[in-house]
């Protein structure tokens, strides 16, 4: 829709004050059946005259609008009306709708008018898998007929111009900003985010990223563009295929994982030495200065700007990127820019959203070992243990040998980080089947393919946390400890996916009988 058409239906929609009038607001519903944020406010209306039912048929109506404003997915119980006219009129009864109370005002008049100007009325066209371009003036909703077969979904090439959007527990705000920002250019913009922990206090990122919506736009100022929905939680729709989205974000999630171990290790030479790294070599130098075994080719060529970003996160007191280290009055409108900023236009050096340097988590209750970025999971792994002779509270992984005592399978594995110079050590075992147990006399053992790769990942000094309770529930599909459930082992699950570097130098120390308590 043209700027000014747009603006004009807002002002029509305004000019009889619909928060005020809900008269006139079941007679634009029935007018525009598929203006959502109309029906949002005709269900708030009815909910707060206490007309649950009629409020829930409303609520489904306006779908993604609803989630937006009200944080939560919609859940309707009972059977619904089959037509928006039964709802219009007295006497119709409804299911009930579950849902939070909301203490946002009279629900802010200024939002709804920013939001009419901003999202197009293709998002209506959630219900269509194959959706191409098309003008907003002409958008309109399809019900889909009750049981019908979901249509079979062509397989798409991954378009040219896609930028990816990492959406951090919000992406109806993102939405509105990729909205805001995506009228000119051509391209598809897709919204991804983390899943959240069942104690909704980490992104687990360790699950994957997945793609959530896109907003498609054939540019030339016509005012085309389209919504895609990827993930069922954004809409009740047929989702639309995201199989040639997939390996691009996967991959942006390696070159992030690069990233913030790259940064990680830069830290922790800074930390040991008291200067930052001049050359990539000197974050892989021989036992026991050993905190990584090598650099990928990427890391290296990021090397650079990552000691940049490291500089200036030092400066200024905490872990952000470059760009956002911006004067103090200038951050509003920089973080305005920041936020309408493609994630996958960041350089190989930027981890962001995985700011904070790599830390190890370990849950003794649980038996698992996270490797975590601020309350980002990047790793989860099932781990033995030692019941009352794990040592509980904060050590540093103060030494990294690669073959302890000569051999790759022997009582300790293949790999071994020991703690704070203690007799204390994250390492391997030669007996798997402790993993999950409190077998070990105090030591943390690990999975051949997990030690490896979690070796890999950290440093020296990496800080290693051990408590009750610290990690979030596992679900149902972490049942096993085998380390092939969902996000937890080496590659998140995926054994054959772990995050690997190049050995590039002398890690072990065969001069060394290491005595861990195994």
């Amino acid at each position: 829709m043209k700027d000014k058409n747009r603006i004009d239906q807002v002002e029509r929609f305004f000019q009889h004050n619909p928060i005020e009038d809900p008269l006139y607001l079941k007679k634009y519903v029935k007018e525009h059946p598929d203006h959502k944020m109309a029906w949002y406010l005709l269900g708030r209306e009815y909910a707060a005259q206490g007309k649950e039912g009629k409020a829930a048929y409303c609520f489904a109506q306006s779908g993604e609008i609803y989630e937006a404003f009200e944080r939560q997915k919609i859940t309707i119980e009972g059977p619904l009306p089959t037509s928006p006219a039964s709802v219009l009129h007295k006497g119709t009864t409804v299911g009930s709708v579950k849902r939070k109370s909301s203490g946002k005002g009279k629900w802010m008049p200024l939002m709804v008018i920013l939001l009419l100007l901003a999202v197009p009325a293709a998002m209506d066209l959630a219900a269509k898998e194959d959706i191409g371009a098309i003008p907003h003036e002409t958008a309109a909703a399809v019900p889909a007929a009750a049981n019908a077969p979901a249509p079979a979904t062509p397989k798409q090439e991954v378009p040219s111009g896609l930028k990816l959007y990492f959406s951090n527990g919000d992406w109806g705000k993102k939405l509105q900003q990729v909205l805001s920002s995506s009228g000119s250019g051509a391209g598809e913009s897709v919204i991804m985010e983390a899943s959240r922990s069942a104690d909704d206090k980490w992104n687990e990122w360790n699950r994957s990223v997945k793609p959530l919506i896109s907003v498609e736009s054939k540019g030339g100022g016509g005012g085309l563009a389209a919504l895609k929905y990827y993930q069922s939680q954004t809409c009740s729709c047929q989702v639309a295929d995201s199989s040639a989205i997939v390996p691009v974000i996967d991959n942006w999630m390696h070159e992030r994982e690069q990233a913030i171990v790259l940064q990680s290790a830069i830290q922790a030479y800074q930390k040991k030495t008291g200067t930052l790294p001049e050359k990539p070599e000197q974050l892989a130098k021989p036992y026991p200065d050993n905190l990584l075994p090598g650099l990928s080719p990427e890391m290296q060529e990021a090397f650079p700007q990552a000691v940049s970003k490291v500089n200036e996160s030092a400066k200024t007191g905490k872990a952000q990127d470059p760009v956002q280290a911006a004067d103090k009055n200038e951050q509003p409108k920089q973080e305005i820019k920041d936020q309408a900023t493609p994630s996958s236009s960041q350089p190989k050096a930027s981890a962001d959203p995985l700011l904070e340097p790599l830390r190890i988590v370990i849950d003794t209750d649980k038996h698992r070992l996270a490797l975590v970025s601020g309350d980002f999971i990047i790793r989860s792994y099932p781990v033995g243990l030692g019941g009352e002779k794990t040592p509980q509270g904060e050590f540093v992984i103060s030494e990294k040998v690669r073959n302890p005592n000569g051999k790759s399978n022997g009582e300790f594995g293949s790999r071994g980080m020991t703690l704070s110079d203690t007799l204390y050590a994250i390492h391997g075992t030669n007996k798997p089947s402790s993993i999950g147990k409190d077998e070990s006399h105090g030591c943390v053992r690990m999975q051949q393919a997990d030690i490896e790769e979690l070796y890999n990942m950290v440093t020296h000094e990496t800080i290693v946390t051990i408590g009750k309770g610290v990690l979030p529930p596992s679900s149902n599909s972490d049942a096993s400890n085998s380390g092939g459930s969902s996000g937890l082992g080496a590659g998140g699950g995926k054994p054959d996916q772990s995050f690997g570097l190049p050995l590039q130098t002398n890690d072990s120390n065969p001069s060394k009988k290491y005595k861990w308590l195994d």
